[in-house]
């Protein structure tokens, strides 16, 4: 999810990405741009993964390096100082004004990454709120970037690789996953946040597949997780479900106000069980049951009580096909 990393907080990133159709008339600014280069697949791409989340390095024809925050549960724009970087001057825009657009830019082929499919209209400028300018660098490629293709989300290794059209690894039925994605009357994906099934405490939850969920730790927080830098890699969960699991399971450790976001109350599940692999312990951070039920599933294709992250990613080599809806996992 974009930054920060709760549904309560994403609104200006899902408006940006979701309603660029009512600024259909817009014309995007310019950044240099070109014919897309057609690289031999599959292709590991200038990426990093810093604290359990992936951010895209891609280089401009002039040397200047994007740093960008990918985000499978987010939205998809380019910060005020990614704007900067394209040669482009930032506009303040009031709430009701259209969005700024800027046109992919053209990237040097050595540190080159795909543009996202069917954005023609442009990719909306936001500002970084002030706490989050270096998490969130020069812009957020989200949902919209990776929908429509195949990728390699390989955590031990760091490693972020587009694949070729459909080519999942062949793994055992157990480990291959159905995603659910919301669909017109034609059967056609609506957006990109893909749904996932977990198993957790015996129940399947079912999450939003968010590969940029993140915490932002409390002084305390970090004691209790042991350590470590402050924002990180997270999973969410509604309050309703964290209280259910906290009443079956008064063992399991809860942190009061180990969170700056939402209510601050982080939970501590033993085992959750994904992709037929068992994986933990895990922490979630609580949200509000609203931000889940209603504000996040109206992108769903059914109701979903949170959403799952790279901390429970960290030993796992995940591979998404999103035109399949399907996702395999290796460990």
């Amino acid at each position: 999810m974009p930054l920060p990393s709760s549904p309560s907080f994403r609104l200006p990133w899902a408006v940006a990405l979701l309603g660029l159709a009512a600024w259909a008339p817009l014309r995007a600014q310019s950044a240099e741009t070109s014919a897309e280069p057609t690289p031999k697949l599959p292709l590991t791409l200038p990426a990093t993964l810093e604290a359990g989340r992936f951010y895209l390095h891609p280089r401009l024809h002039g040397g200047r390096e994007l740093r960008l925050f990918s985000d499978s549960g987010g939205g998809l724009l380019f910060t005020h100082a990614g704007a900067r970087a394209l040669g482009v001057a930032p506009e303040s825009r009031t709430d009701n004004a259209p969005p700024q657009l800027l046109t992919w830019p053209r990237f040097d082929a050595r540190a080159w990454i795909p543009a996202p499919q069917n954005v023609e209209r442009g990719i909306p400028v936001a500002p970084a709120p002030p706490n989050q300018q270096h998490s969130l660098g020069d812009g957020m490629i989200g949902a919209a970037w990776f929908g429509g293709r195949s990728w390699e989300f390989d955590y031990p290794r760091g490693r972020l690789r587009l694949l070729p059209a459909g080519a999942l690894p062949r793994v055992d039925a157990a480990h291959r996953v159905e995603l659910g994605f919301q669909k017109d009357a034609q059967g056609r994906p609506t957006n990109h946040f893909a749904r996932i099934p977990v198993r957790i405490d015996g129940e399947v939850l079912q999450l939003l597949f968010d590969t940029g969920a993140s915490l932002m730790l409390t002084e305390q927080g970090a004691r209790e997780l042991g350590g470590g830098p402050a924002h990180r890699a997270g999973s969410f969960i509604a309050a309703g479900v964290l209280q259910r699991w906290h009443d079956r399971h008064p063992d399991w450790r809860v942190v009061e106000h180990g969170d700056r976001n939402g209510s601050g109350r982080l939970i501590e599940v033993p085992e959750l069980e994904v992709g037929g692999y068992r994986v933990g312990p895990v922490w979630f951070a609580e949200r509000a049951d609203r931000n889940f039920h209603e504000y996040m599933s109206q992108w769903m294709d059914r109701r979903i009580d949170g959403a799952i992250g790279g901390n429970a990613f960290a030993t796992l080599k995940v591979s998404v096909d999103y035109p399949s809806a399907t996702a395999t996992f290796e460990r």
